[in-house]
């Protein structure tokens, strides 16, 4: 999954524009990374000139959520939720599903919240303490369920489903009454989930395990149509679905402790503020080294002898958690200079401490630092972007395919065929999440 970070971002409601030190953030566009340098340390010359930026804007607040959460209640779905008590312990799926929706309720992120049910007809909608009561296995009656296309197509049909963020919590088994229905399923799931390709929302898929206890029913019926499970593990799901924004933002502040099975489509976010660190820094190791000072354009530099090495402020709060960590940043950021060649120093990225933001106000508006190393310049002036482009359909989803889901195992039925009709609803390449860019003077 890369990942790109660009003065401006290609793609609905991404990063906003701003200025530092006069630097203005530009358009988005999904870049490749640029030269590779040794990540040695160079003694830098002393920054000549060097020009304090302007302090970085506030970043406007996020308008609030609107969520509805749908909880798939069917037979195949119960055994996820037994009646527990003193001396039984909830399964994973009742502490992760409780966890989530008790968020939804009281998060400050969430403005609005619904809650359904989703049965054998159209999602019901239900009130909080019944979602929840099903959770904790106080309903004894389930219904006999949805096929999977038809139950995606019925939440995205709902009023305003495409304008909100939509939580949907199934097993994502798919047992059609049609046998011939199972070559299509690709299709059949874009199909169902086309307001997500006309009105370019975002699909995040979130995978994990629990123990079930109950009546499994496998979507391969030989050499039994259904097993009586007493706590083996099965796997579950969590989509979200939305504008990709929104679904950025529910997944970094409201689904907490996600699991490390993690899938996006089609994911976007508002552009992050972005800005070199030259002055006002008591860590020297984020001083710049070498030739390099602010202008009002953006940076100048001279290369020709040293690399110039500098430090560049992001603020990445609105990606999913993990994407937040320094080794998948590290991974997945790239950098590029076109007539020059530019990388990102190992091991420089580095998540800000409240302390670093609260002690010194340059780093305030940023969550995260990176370094960066200038090697070669030859043209007057070029554009260094730094970009996290779009990913695609993760490892982990092969491994918890199966064709025959007879006998359980973490594994779901046709669960790779049902992501790459997801895939199939999004253009062959995908917009870069988010790119910022930095205009460069050469001071020859």
């Amino acid at each position: 999954m890369p990942i790109s970070v660009s003065v401006g971002l290609p793609a609905p409601r991404l990063f906003r524009c701003f200025r530092l030190a006069g630097l203005f953030l530009g358009t988005l566009s999904l870049l490749t990374a640029c030269g590779t340098e040794p990540a040695e340390t160079t003694a830098g010359k002393p920054a000549k000139g060097t020009k304090a930026p302007a302090a970085a804007p506030a970043a406007t607040e996020a308008a609030p959520l609107h969520v509805s959460i749908f909880l798939e209640y069917s037979g195949g779905m119960k055994g996820f939720v037994p009646r527990g008590g003193a001396d039984k312990p909830a399964t994973e799926f009742q502490k992760r599903i409780g966890a989530l929706i008790t968020e939804t309720q009281v998060s400050g992120a969430v403005a609005e919240r619904k809650y359904y049910l989703c049965e054998n007809t159209a999602p019901r909608p239900v009130k909080f303490q019944e979602m929840r009561d099903v959770v904790q296995g106080e309903v004894s009656q389930a219904a006999l369920g949805t096929e999977l296309p038809q139950m995606l197509e019925g939440i995205l049909a709902l009023p305003q489903a495409t304008e909100q963020v939509s939580v949907v919590i199934s097993d994502f088994i798919y047992g059609p009454a049609r046998k011939s229905d199972f070559s299509q399923l690709p299709n059949l799931i874009r199909t169902s989930i086309a307001p997500v390709s006309r009105q370019q929302l975002a699909v995040a898929v979130f995978g994990e395990t629990s123990h079930f206890y109950g009546s499994y029913f496998p979507a391969v019926k030989t050499p039994v149509q259904k097993r009586t499970l007493n706590g083996e593990k099965v796997p579950y799901y969590v989509w979200v679905i939305g504008p990709p924004a929104q679904v950025a933002r529910f997944a970094a502040e409201v689904f907490k402790n996600a699991p490390a099975q993690q899938a996006f489509f089609g994911l976007k976010t508002k552009t992050p503020a972005f800005a070199p660190l030259l002055v006002k820094l008591t860590d020297p190791k984020l001083k710049p080294s070498g030739s390099v000072y602010g202008e009002d354009n953006g940076l100048t530099m001279k290369v020709s002898d040293d690399p110039a090495e500098f430090t560049v402020g992001l603020n990445l709060k609105e990606l999913p958690a993990a994407w937040q960590q320094p080794a998948f940043l590290a991974q997945h950021l790239q950098v590029r200079l076109p007539n020059g060649q530019a990388s990102l120093l190992p091991n420089s990225v580095r998540p800000l401490t409240d302390t670093e933001q609260s002690g010194q106000p340059v780093l305030a508006p940023y969550t995260h630092v990176m370094r960066l190393r200038v090697s070669k310049l030859l043209a007057p002036t070029a554009t260094l972007t730094v970009s996290l482009p779009a990913p695609e359909t993760p490892d982990w989803v092969s491994a918890w395919s199966t064709t025959n889901d007879n006998t359980p195992a973490p594994r779901t039925f046709g669960l790779d065929q049902i992501l790459a009709g997801v895939r199939q609803s999004y253009p062959t390449t995908l917009p870069s999440v988010f790119t910022v860019q930095l205009p460069i003077k050469n001071d020859k």
